[in-house]
């Protein structure tokens, strides 16, 4: 189930103006006439964090900040690439007395659907909670037309990335990793070697932990991350990462140009007790999954309303499930229900602690 996560709401500053008086001068001020021009408001460039900063200052980090937020989340059309199109698409909005973008107008285009992606992701910006200081004039907020250039060039792209540990994990490659005899024995494997842990059999805990397999060029296995999405504890997620281990004899590493690689795959495993006491708990689980899976496929068909119901009805049955919390919550900023994805997204951190979104929590509840 593939959920749009939304990375540039990372570096926005989540936060609401307070309310200034409102000057009736309707006019749309450019900026060269101003006493102090409109800047974005990013968390990373505020002056509590930077102790001595002048206006300028707070100004050009944010100006930085924002044409790495462009470069981060626009998604070069691919008409554009395929006709070798670069260039500067130029952009015009005007900066509200309240901080907010409107009247976006496209003052050159380059073609290629680049013009309309430039829009795309400053609107997304703008919804995602982005504001500015609004330009002054007399020391008073005022409406301003600002213009932004958004640079497009075409490079060749890296067929890897580098992870923290400066490891090269391939995401291009020409043969996938390989189990031995196939994922329909990668499947028995799990179910015939996971050991659900004797001291919690009668517990009749359920649930699902996914780890990210790192298979190495040189055949070797680590668990690059372990998500316990219904917080089963540490003996369960010590048995799964055990398992993965155990798995390492049996990867053939994927390729590319001819040589072995280091990439990823995801591997969940699946913990239910086979007490008989147990069997009603089992049931409720697979009901879960069930209705979660059916949820997934009406989220896929754009049937976003429809995909909430059914992660609902999960909920009803199994409440702490975090995975289907994550999957509801991200819905519903998709519907625009920021308090309502403030509610999913908080249960999770309330269960776990942490979590693995806290950008989009912050988005979604402000803080």
């Amino acid at each position: 189930m593939r959920f749009p996560l939304l990375a540039f709401f990372l570096f926005i500053a989540q936060w609401t103006m307070t309310a200034q008086n409102q000057p009736t001068d309707t006019t749309i001020y450019d900026v060269t006439a101003l006493q102090q021009a409109p800047y974005p408001m990013l968390k990373s460039c505020q002056l509590d964090l930077h102790p001595g900063w002048t206006v300028d200052s707070m100004r050009r980090c944010a100006e930085s900040q924002l044409m790495m937020l462009l470069a981060r989340n626009i998604r070069y059309p691919e008409a554009a690439r395929l006709n070798n199109i670069q260039g500067n698409v130029v952009l015009a909005f005007v900066v509200e007395p309240d901080g907010r973008m409107q009247q976006y107008q496209l003052l050159k285009d380059i073609g290629g659907g680049c013009g309309e992606e430039s829009l795309r992701v400053m609107k997304g910006l703008e919804e995602a909670g982005l504001r500015w200081q609004p330009g002054l004039m007399q020391g008073k907020p005022v409406r301003t037309r600002q213009v932004l250039p958004i640079r497009f060039r075409l490079q060749e792209a890296l067929p890897y990335y580098l992870s923290e540990k400066g490891d090269s994990i391939y995401t291009v490659i020409e043969k996938a990793p390989e189990f031995a005899g196939g994922m329909d024995s990668l499947a028995k494997f799990v179910i015939n070697e996971l050991e659900y842990p004797v001291e919690y059999a009668d517990s009749c805990k359920t649930g699902v932990i996914e780890m990210a397999l790192l298979l190495r060029y040189d055949g070797s296995v680590q668990v690059d991350n372990e998500l316990d999405f219904n917080n089963l504890g540490f003996e369960f997620q010590f048995k799964a990462l055990r398992l993965a281990l155990q798995t390492q004899e049996y990867w053939q590493p994927a390729t590319y140009a001819g040589k072995n690689v280091t990439s990823t795959v995801p591997l969940r495993v699946v913990f239910k007790s086979d007490q008989p006491r147990c069997a009603q708990a089992n049931a409720a689980f697979d009901r879960t999954m069930i209705l979660a899976d059916a949820g997934a496929a009406l989220f896929d068909e754009d049937k976003t309303e429809e995909a909430v119901k059914k992660w609902s009805e999960a909920l009803i049955l199994q409440p702490n499930n975090t995975e289907i919390l994550y999957y509801r919550g991200s819905a519903y900023l998709n519907l625009k229900k920021r308090d309502e994805a403030c509610a999913d997204f908080s249960r999770i951190k309330s269960l776990l602690g942490v979590t693995w979104f806290e950008p989009m929590r912050r988005l979604a509840c402000g803080w």
